[in-house]
């Protein structure tokens, strides 16, 4: 399976019938690309044709610094069979399985690629998963949910839908209605090892709405978004980025625990802080994010 260790910044959803927003997202600074097949595809009809101009699309040299996920139709309606069947033809690194209730819907979903990845000769464990956590029913089923595949790499969280599903009020002043399941996905998601992606700022046109949204999101943990504009990519990318100051402390902070070990003292201090296991932990994925940040960038460059 892979790399649980993913540059999931900033994952934007393009509609997978829109060829021209499609080439358009070729050139954003997007770590991750989502080919919609669900919500953004309208009419229906149109779905047919996405499956195609998504698989097409995905081979295209212009794709292949990006991670390109496709966000399936919900499982149970008449377009999610051929939705896997048709996409896996691509170069697709995983999919977004909406609306995920139950640990049987990923198992479900991982299952018919073990299929497919076995009977095409693919790598198996090829495709990955990641979960979006959108209504009651997957928040009281959280942890299952984390667990119940070794594809999942993250756990996503959406907000609108289950703010419908609870029959709640969508305050973006106080955020009430969503705080709780709001700070669970990160905690559930670190305590397995998964990355954790915030819900959409669905005001594309206002930033400073947008600063204070990834604020909190980073603040609770989470190491990535929904992004549904790409003028929020970039403030996106900002945010789940340690600084250079950051990652010059990090390296410190190993640097005096190695001196500290080989004098067999347990802990050092810098800038005030006990430099133990706990900081330690935490420095050495701030160095390992900031560096995959710098490759990424000279991606971007070429």
């Amino acid at each position: 399976m892979k790399n649980k260790m993913q540059l999931l910044r900033s994952m934007m959803f393009v509609p997978g019938h829109n060829e021209k927003l499609i080439d358009s997202a070729s050139r954003s600074t997007a770590d991750a690309l989502i080919f919609d097949l669900e919500d953004s595809v309208q009419p229906e009809s149109n779905k047919i044709i996405a499956r195609e101009i998504i698989v097409n699309n995905s081979k295209k040299e212009e794709f292949n610094h990006f991670q390109k996920f496709v966000r399936l139709n919900e499982i149970g309606t008449e377009f999610f069979l051929q939705d896997v069947l048709q996409v896996t033809l691509g170069n697709i690194d995983g999919f977004l399985l909406s609306k995920t209730n139950t640990k049987e819907d990923v198992q479900y979903l991982d299952n018919l690629l073990t299929s497919i990845e076995k009977e095409r000769h693919l790598e198996l464990g090829r495709f990955s998963i990641i979960p979006i956590l959108e209504s009651a029913q997957s928040i009281v089923n959280i942890n299952e949910i984390a667990t119940s595949s070794k594809r999942i790499i993250a756990l996503g969280f959406g907000s609108e839908d289950y703010v419908s599903d609870i029959q709640g009020v969508r305050d973006f002043e106080t955020n009430i209605s969503i705080s709780y399941p709001r700070s669970l996905v990160p905690i559930v998601a670190r305590a397995y090892g998964l990355e954790a992606i915030d819900a959409a700022y669905i005001k594309v046109h206002d930033l400073e709405g947008l600063e204070r949204h990834l604020n909190t999101g980073k603040i609770l943990g989470y190491g990535g978004m929904w992004v549904l504009h790409p003028k929020q990519n970039e403030l996106a990318n900002q945010y789940f980025a340690p600084t250079e100051q950051e990652y010059n402390s990090s390296v410190e902070f190993l640097r005096l625990y190695e001196e500290a070990k080989k004098i067999n003292k347990g802990v050092a201090i810098i800038e005030g802080k006990f430099v133990g296991p706990p900081l330690i932990t935490k420095s050495k994925d701030i160095i390992a994010r900031y560096e995959m940040i710098q490759q990424r960038k000279q991606l971007w460059k070429k």
